[in-house]
């Protein structure tokens, strides 16, 4: 049965209106009937969410030798954002994602969810009023089936990008992020998180700090912030495929490194804040972060 979403007596997703095919990138809105494209893609009308590529093409990336990475992490912002969201919590909290974001989100901004999941982010999305869609390549939750290689949006379409744990689990992030890059207007803001010292959870490729910068450059992306989520140890004891006893252990030494920064002199003494932000950063199981496209 066809989604009832999309039946023409109903008002119509605003989302409807900036599609593209995932194929070829052609714009196709579906709220005016055109749900095929030249290229051989169409809409499943059993199924009118799913906008996953249909057909194998190949995309070109084109890289420079050589890497800012080093220099993009010193003008980095290092410093946690000030807990400004008070709305309701989403599943997974992005309390502090939101309040990073928080200055650039109002009614009638339009905010992609890539990699949605339980489509959670939009309870937080809906508090400021923004226009929310959410994107996944599984969830049923999803407003649409996507695949973040292939976002099937049309350029300069999102005022915010949000990505909760998600690159990791993608094969190519590159390709991923210049498609966020592609589907964000000037000036637009790619903010979220992702997995640096977390174990093995389905992943394909974890982020350092510097991994983040060479990710977002490649894709023509400023990066304005970064900061640590939680600590690996932290990590190690809640998701570490271990022994209860060991996990047990490793969450006892996080607590005891918590509690007693003077274990580590030289840091707690003679380090500027900005080297214990980098530091913290350096151990985190996952990033937080927030880039811009100029």
């Amino acid at each position: 049965m066809a989604d009832p979403r999309y039946h023409r007596l109903v008002p119509p997703p605003w989302y409807l209106a900036h599609l593209a095919c995932p194929d070829c990138q052609r714009p196709l809105d579906i709220s005016e009937g055109s749900q095929a494209c030249e290229c051989g893609f169409a809409a499943d009308a059993a199924d009118p969410r799913d906008w996953r590529p249909r057909h194998a093409r190949a995309r070109q990336l084109d890289a420079a030798i050589g890497t800012s990475a080093f220099e993009d992490l010193k003008q980095c912002r290092l410093d946690r954002p000030e807990a400004t969201y008070s709305g309701p919590k989403a599943m997974r909290d992005s309390s502090e994602l939101f309040s990073a974001a928080g200055q650039w989100l109002g009614n009638g901004v339009r905010l992609l969810d890539l990699g949605c999941g339980p489509r959670d982010q939009a309870v937080p999305a809906a508090y400021f009023g923004a226009d929310y869609v959410g994107i996944d390549f599984a969830s049923p939750e999803a407003d649409l089936l996507a695949d973040a290689h292939a976002i099937p949006f049309r350029d300069d379409t999102f005022h915010l990008v949000l990505s909760y744990a998600v690159l990791e689990h993608l094969y190519n992030p590159f390709l991923a992020v210049t498609e966020v890059a592609r589907v964000l207007r000037p000036g637009g803001r790619f903010f979220g998180t992702v997995s640096q010292g977390e174990p093995f959870h389905d992943s394909f490729f974890h982020h350092t700090a510097l991994g983040l910068m060479a990710v977002f450059c490649a894709a023509g992306l400023r990066p304005l912030r970064l900061w640590p989520s939680y600590d690996t140890l932290h990590a190690l004891a809640g998701m570490g495929r271990y022994p209860r006893a060991i996990r047990l252990s490793i969450e006892a030494i996080d607590r005891v490194r918590k509690a007693a920064p003077i274990l580590a002199p030289r840091k707690f003494f003679r380090w500027s804040e900005r080297e214990r932000q980098l530091d913290e950063i350096h151990r985190a199981a996952s990033i937080c972060f927030v880039a811009e496209r100029p």
